[in-house]
């Protein structure tokens, strides 16, 4: 008896590395593929018109504000051209 205990565990054991491995190889494969935009290309005109709240004030807005990139797009704004750096990293 204790040798089928034993058996069971094995593959019970096999089985939860299988599952373990795979949910690793998933995670890395989501996380190779988030990236939206690479260093030189242009935000789409969709993405320009999403609004996003300010959550530190600096040339004229205030926290809590809402700004969308298209304010910074020459061809939308009326003709007051920008060109924007955007720096995003997190520390978690």
């Amino acid at each position: 008896m204790r040798k089928n205990t034993y058996i069971i565990t094995n593959d019970y054991m096999e089985d939860r590395m299988r599952i373990g491995i795979i949910l690793v190889f998933l995670s890395c494969f989501s996380m190779l593929s988030a990236q939206t935009y690479c260093s030189g290309d242009q935000v789409s005109t969709a993405h320009q018109n999403i609004s996003h709240e300010v959550c530190a004030g600096f040339e004229g807005y205030e926290t809590g504000d809402t700004f969308k990139l298209s304010d910074y797009n020459g061809e939308l704004n009326g003709g007051n051209y920008h060109i924007i750096f955007i720096d995003m990293s997190a520390s978690w």
